[in-house]
């Protein structure tokens, strides 16, 4: 029975003749991007990081992540327009010109992607607090002395037991 069954499916198959299809041909004309409907609502608007991660979460969207960011992005940049941040701007937007602070105080005009750099800190010096006592009238009274500790005074200083 099962044989039969296997038999006839195999029969059913069409034979013969391949379809090729003609190849495209420059003259065939790019399809335009739709325009995107802005139907989004005002938390959306006001926090799209926020919405890119609701609308593209594993949990809720079947589609990749990347078709997915890009769907989303098209619709916020349509939205929002110049408010998009420079984090969510789809591939391929052009990137606005910033006048940034140069060397010499002057602000010039730089195009692209702005470099990052990074801003060099100085930790701040760790301030040395004890408290001591202090006679006030017939009493004593703690109070709590902090001084920056410069290590360049003290010279080298082990700790033994918690006391210097």
């Amino acid at each position: 029975m099962l044989t039969v069954f296997a038999m006839t499916l195999v029969l059913q198959q069409a034979g013969g003749a391949v379809g090729w299809q003609a190849p495209a041909t420059a003259l065939d004309p790019v399809p335009e991007p739709a325009i995107v409907s802005t139907t989004l609502p005002a938390w959306a608007l006001a926090d799209p990081f926020a919405w890119e991660r609701s609308q593209c979460s594993p949990l809720v969207s079947r589609e990749p992540l990347d078709i997915c960011q890009a769907r989303v992005r098209t619709e916020l940049s349509a939205a929002l327009g110049d408010r998009l941040p420079a984090g969510l701007r789809p591939a391929g937007e052009p990137v606005p010109c910033l006048a940034t602070p140069g060397d010499g105080g002057a602000y010039p005009v730089q195009c692209g992607t702005p470099e990052r750099q990074a801003a060099a800190t100085a930790t701040p010096p760790v301030p040395d607090c004890r408290p001591r006592p202090q006679r006030q009238g017939g009493s004593v009274a703690f109070i709590t002395d902090c001084r920056a500790e410069n290590a360049g005074d003290r010279g080298l200083s082990f700790r033994l037991f918690g006391k210097d």
